[in-house]
């Protein structure tokens, strides 16, 4: 079984290659730049995304019979660029999956930014609550969302995978216990100060590997086509409690100062999925090990910041 994916180095990306890579399944790693290859799959490189003839070719040259389309930013320094990320080469990608004379699956990674601010009472988030994105990358997502169900209109078979909050080593510094983790490594044995926003918030976290699985799972999920599923554990944790294992497991005196300016992408004080729609296609999330995936997050910090 051929599958492509794109944004294959991003920290999504990386999981769901390795994930595949068990299956022992074909892959063909799509990346902006040449990266080297590891064993059990093949890398290519898209120069431009936006150019529609390049995605078209390089579709063309691999004839997957599944894409995984993992590629986006979180952030831009304009909104052109920002849409080209998230949503041009989504609509290039699809078009051209749709050109195929053997028409792949597709796989979207969406965001459960795309639903805005969702009042309590309508919590866990089901994907029928109405999207009312309240940041410029939550908009992106559901637009692409949008071409997601244009494509399956017209023939496509496409499913959006909703991802909440997936954590792990190698995640982010954008991301909040990203960052947390390269300030505690960057402090040494004496320990430090560690500069927070808001820690009274409660989110969605599960394990980036479990995350992968489940992206990799929907692929293969013969009947979810033109849908909507959300990808989250329907447990909320709060991140001050996630904040305290990190320092507990980190093993140095951390003492916790709040920033005003550090402020996520959100005001949204609880965010929790409703994983009803997962469980009804045979998929499971299950619990994360929280504090196996907190002190991998740490040790992955630390090995990066010794190896400059």
């Amino acid at each position: 079984m051929r599958v492509l994916v794109t944004g294959a180095s991003g920290f999504v990306g990386r999981a769901v290659l390795e994930e595949l890579r068990a299956r022992g399944l074909e892959v063909f790693a799509v990346s902006r730049t040449e990266r080297p290859a590891v064993a059990g799959e093949a890398r290519r490189v898209l120069s431009d995304p936006a150019d529609t003839a390049e995605v078209r070719a390089l579709l063309s040259s691999i004839e997957p019979q599944f894409v995984v389309h993992l590629a986006g930013v979180s952030s831009a320094p304009s909104y052109s660029e920002l849409y080209e990320a998230n949503v041009v080469f989504a609509a290039n990608l699809l078009d051209a999956a749709l050109a195929m004379s053997r028409k792949p699956r597709v796989l979207l990674a969406g965001s459960a930014a795309e639903y805005g601010a969702v009042p309590a009472a309508q919590q866990p988030v089901h994907e029928d609550v109405a999207c009312r994105p309240n940041t410029a990358y939550g908009a992106s997502k559901l637009a692409q969302t949008s071409h997601a169900f244009v494509a399956a209109s017209r023939g496509l078979p496409v499913v959006v995978a909703r991802l909440f909050n997936p954590i792990g080593p190698g995640m982010p510094k954008s991301l909040a216990l990203g960052s947390f983790a390269h300030q505690i490594a960057s402090m040494g044995a004496r320990g430090g100060v560690l500069a927070t926003g808001d820690l009274d918030v409660v989110r969605d976290f599960m394990d980036v590997r479990i995350a992968a699985k489940l992206l990799v799972d929907l692929s293969l999920v013969s009947d979810t086509s033109a849908q909507v599923v959300n990808i989250c554990s329907g447990d909320g944790q709060r991140l001050l409690d996630l904040t305290q294992r990190l320092i507990a497991v980190s093993g140095v005196p951390v003492e916790l100062q709040h920033d005003e300016s550090r402020r996520g992408n959100s005001d949204v004080r609880a965010f929790v999925g409703d994983p009803s729609r997962l469980k009804a296609l045979g998929l499971h999330a299950g619990r994360s090990d929280m504090d196996s995936v907190l002190d991998a997050i740490l040790r992955s910090a630390r090995e990066e910041i010794s190896a400059t």
